[in-house]
């Protein structure tokens, strides 16, 4: 078991797991069903997925240290931005 400071909630949490592949895909798959989420491509999807992969924030493979969310659901949503807005990170240059 291991201690982490949670960002998105600044509580001390306990995690025994991480998030599985199968649940961040059926979150995905639940925003799908909502029709005012609008979601990226997968090249834009994947473009954003390998600017978090260079990224320092990035915990644990899923977690951004900046705003606290999962980055494989915030990557797919296409009104969502990187939470380092002054750098763009997830602008095409």
């Amino acid at each position: 078991m291991m201690e982490v400071k949670c960002k998105s909630c600044s509580e001390n949490i306990s995690t025994h797991t991480q998030i599985s592949e199968q649940q961040i895909n059926e979150a995905i798959d639940k925003l799908t069903k909502i029709k005012k989420i609008r979601l990226v491509d997968d090249s834009t999807y994947e473009y954003r997925l390998s600017q978090c992969r260079d990224c320092k924030y990035l915990e644990f493979g899923v977690t951004c240290l900046q705003c606290g969310c999962f980055i494989r659901i915030r990557a797919k949503l296409a009104d969502a931005g990187c939470p380092l807005s002054k750098r763009k990170r997830w602008s095409p240059i």
